[in-house]
């Protein structure tokens, strides 16, 4: 999931970004968000 996480964030911020620099921080911020997403919802889910 970590790795499909990276992969969408980084072609999403190719998508929404031209300079280098703000790409690196979206896609950077993306995946984080993504991957804490992920973690608070399959801890969620044990505790369910």
């Amino acid at each position: 999931m970590l790795i499909f996480a990276a992969i969408v964030s980084v072609i999403l911020a190719f998508i929404k970004h031209d300079d280098y620099r703000r790409i690196g921080l979206y896609a950077l911020k993306l995946f984080l968000y993504m991957a804490g997403g992920v973690m608070l919802v399959s801890w969620i889910m044990y505790l369910l």
